[in-house]
């Protein structure tokens, strides 16, 4: 599904990977104990690490598409993986990065956020990229995955550290249209997703937010795909785009995003909302 992005949106998506990762950047500043568990086998500074390779890695796909990384080793793993591969190559690419410090962590996730938003100023948003496994992916949707996972493991660091995290309904917003739609309606996603991807009866289910664009969400019959709202679904969600990403990436619980209400479901077959959101892969 083609990306469409006015130039203040764009402008909007810089704006909010800029100060989310500023205030990712104080998280860390704000807690020497680097060890601390945050989410599964990662520490705190684990959480921090991946981050910072991630906006590295997104900037050298920009600046570089061959050699994102400049590690020879390292950029032929990235090129030959998939999404099903992210755990190990995560695990890789944390060792080939080692230092732990929060004040280098912070530094290192500044300046990775920095290249990136300096190499993308002057290209096209919607112009393709290559991405992981050499997939394509809109200039865009690369600013949006990082926003994605300063988002995410900012979450992860606050929990850890008992301390409040915002994760805006404008900035997870970006996230969902601009990276998440995209990555599952593209034109890769055999590719990034194995020939595996698709499995069960087919789910069709249009996602509407005051945030976002209305789009429908298809996943079953060996298909993983997006299409405009006219082409028709059998259930409807109606959420607020914050509760949407950590339900997705298995943060929160989906039934306590229901029953708060910040993930309304209806339709013809509104059980048909709840099944997709729980066979969604996400990286």
């Amino acid at each position: 599904m083609r990306l469409e992005l006015t130039e203040r949106r764009w402008l909007g998506l810089r704006t909010a990977l800029f100060d989310a990762t500023e205030r990712f950047a104080a998280l860390v500043l704000s807690e020497q104990d680097a060890v601390r568990p945050a989410v599964g086998h990662w520490s705190l500074s684990d959480c921090v690490a991946h981050t910072a390779v991630v906006a590295r890695m997104n900037a050298g796909f920009l600046a570089s598409p061959a050699a994102p990384l400049g590690v020879p080793e390292l950029d032929r793993l990235v090129a030959s993986s998939t999404l099903g591969d992210i755990g190990a190559l995560n695990e890789v690419l944390l060792r080939a990065f080692p230092d732990r410090t929060p004040a280098t962590l912070a530094r290192h996730l500044r300046e990775g956020v920095d290249d990136l938003l300096r190499v993308s100023a002057d290209l096209d948003p919607h112009a393709p990229a290559t991405w992981i496994g050499g997939s394509g992916m809109p200039v865009a949707a690369l600013l949006a995955h990082l926003l994605n996972e300063v988002l995410l493991h900012g979450w992860d660091v606050s929990r850890a550290l008992a301390r409040p995290w915002r994760v805006p309904s404008h900035e997870a917003a970006f996230a969902f249209e601009v990276f998440l739609v995209q990555l599952l309606g593209g034109p890769d996603t055999r590719r990034l997703f194995g020939p595996g991807s698709g499995r069960g009866r087919p789910l069709r289910v249009e996602f509407r937010s005051p945030h976002t664009t209305p789009v429908v969400l298809f996943n079953g019959d060996g298909r993983i795909g997006a299409d405009p709202p006219e082409a028709g679904a059998d259930a409807r969600v109606r959420f607020e785009p914050g509760a949407l990403m950590l339900t997705v990436f298995r943060r929160t619980r989906l039934a306590r995003a229901v029953a708060t209400g910040r993930i309304v479901a209806t339709g013809r077959r509104p059980w048909d909302a709840v099944s997709y959101l729980r066979r969604m892969h996400t990286p």
